[in-house]
């Protein structure tokens, strides 16, 4: 159909263009011009769908291009978003780790403090132990001392009763019977045993017997 239509239209121009050239209407570069239009336009009619092809090419490429630009603009849009986000996690990052920081900061200090703190109970403790210890030890030697003056008192008593028995019982007796010796010698050792009691320096207990056998002049 679309030869037909170009068959037509050309052969339409020619008549008519050698018709008026013939008549003189139209000059000889004019009529050239008429032909290479029908020429022309016979051949644009029968291959109207390759430059329809042309053509929308054409206006397809140009919004190609305006779908490129928009899918560009779009794009550098959302990477600017994405780059935004990106820069406000950094810098919540950022915040939070100095938060953090300052955190651990004040818990090292609050930590140190406390350190120091249970070093100086520590010491104290320490301190208090050995002061426990020494008076544990205390209370021990003032135990036994007491045990000693404990014992040492009960046998002094028990001293003191048998000599004052033996003067009771020899007091009416006179002269150098066997009763009396036996008493004196009983009372001698029980005499001593006191001093040994009261004065357990050796030295100190002769200085203590000499001074008490001059004390009285001679018979």
């Amino acid at each position: 159909m679309k030869e037909i239509i170009a068959l037509i239209y050309g052969v339409s121009v020619t008549i008519a263009t050698i018709y008026f050239h013939a008549k003189g209407k139209i000059a000889k570069v004019s009529a050239s011009v008429f032909f290479a239009a029908a020429i022309i336009g016979g051949l644009a009619i029968a291959n109207y769908d390759v430059v329809k092809k042309f053509k929308g090419f054409g206006v397809e490429v140009e919004t190609a291009r305006n779908e490129i630009s928009s899918a560009k603009t779009q794009a550098l849009s959302e990477i600017q978003k994405q780059v935004a986000k990106h820069k406000e996690s950094i810098a919540m990052l950022i915040r939070t780790g100095n938060e953090l920081s300052e955190k651990l900061g004040k818990q090292k200090t609050i930590v140190n403090a406390m350190i120091e703190k249970a070093k100086s109970i520590e010491e104290k403790l320490q301190k208090d132990e050995k002061k426990i210890e020494n008076m544990k030890a205390g209370v021990t030697l003032a135990h036994r001392n007491t045990q000693a003056i404990f014992k040492a008192t009960k046998e002094l008593s028990v001293i003191l009763t048998r000599i004052t028995y033996l003067q009771v019982q020899t007091k009416h007796e006179f002269g150098d019977t066997t009763r009396l010796k036996k008493a004196a010698e009983i009372i001698e050792k029980d005499l001593n045993r006191i001093l040994q009691l009261m004065i357990p320096d050796l030295i100190e207990r002769k200085a203590f017997v000499s001074d008490l056998k001059n004390a009285l002049p001679a018979r």
